[in-house]
């Protein structure tokens, strides 16, 4: 699950410190779960995910699975050496679309990266590179 509770403390507007704040739970604790497999997250963890955003933590673990299901953060949790900036520049983009237009992203694919060239880091950073110059033009895919 590495890095989606952070994506998901994003998209409702809050950071692991906050959540910290407001339910008592470690930072730490949080910081972990973030590395974590999702099966390896606690339901403490998610109840406290819950009690920020005023979600059940059964609404939290749906979200998470969703946003685990989404190809362009499994894209780029298999790529985690890419640069920084464009990858956050493409959560950002992606983050900014789905509150707007309610769209679902599932139907991105990255086909011709897996079937056209090495899976390096450099050719990730070319594809990912090239989703957002697709994005840039467009409301939603």
């Amino acid at each position: 699950m590495a890095k989606l509770i952070d994506e998901f403390l994003k998209k409702h507007g809050y950071t692991r410190y906050q959540v910290s704040q407001i339910s008592g739970i470690g930072e730490s604790t949080l910081a972990g779960a973030n590395r974590s497999p999702l099966n390896n997250v606690t339901v403490k963890t998610l109840q406290s995910l819950g009690m920020a955003t005023g979600m059940s933590a059964g609404d939290v673990l749906n979200e998470i699975i969703a946003l685990e299901d989404d190809p362009v953060a499994s894209f780029i949790q298999a790529h985690p050496y890419m640069d920084k900036d464009l990858v956050q520049a493409v959560q950002d983009k992606f983050i900014r679309l789905r509150g707007e237009q309610h769209s679902d992203f599932k139907n991105v694919t990255f086909n011709r990266y897996y079937s056209e060239g090495k899976d390096t880091n450099e050719y990730a950073e070319s594809a990912l590179q090239n989703l957002l110059d697709s994005l840039a033009d467009k409301k939603e895919i």
